[in-house]
């Protein structure tokens, strides 16, 4: 279980590898919505892309909804980029969540394509 945060101007990237567990990413999603410098996000680039495997409860996945959700009412201008190419069904289930959203959401295979989506200079 690993992840790696970084705070940039207008964004914050976090990358995930080895095995990640779904209470992993409600930890990390709460240090990012709890930090002031969210209010004035622009991006969220969130790279699944050096994952091997990905435990999570269907609580934690509805779990992670809400706390996407309960976010968007603080700024609801984030463009969230995924990057995933082992459980891209699981990435789209995430993605389904903001169907009525306010935020932009889109799966990506590369970080290329990820950046040039968000206009994000790597």
């Amino acid at each position: 279980m690993s992840h790696e945060l970084a705070w940039e101007a207008g964004g914050v990237y976090w990358k995930y590898s080895g095995e990640v567990s779904g209470k992993e990413i409600i930890d990390a999603s709460a240090a990012i919505y709890g930090d002031p410098r969210f209010d004035d996000l622009e991006y969220k680039l969130v790279d699944f892309s050096h994952v091997q495997v990905i435990n999570m409860t269907e609580d934690e996945v509805a779990r992670i909804a809400y706390q996407h959700k309960a976010a968007e009412l603080t700024n609801p201008y984030i463009k969230n980029a995924i990057i995933m190419t082992l459980a891209v069904d699981l990435a789209n289930k995430f993605a389904s969540f903001f169907e009525d959203s306010c935020w932009e959401v889109q799966v990506f295979d590369n970080i290329e394509s990820a950046n040039k989506w968000l206009g994000r200079v790597a």
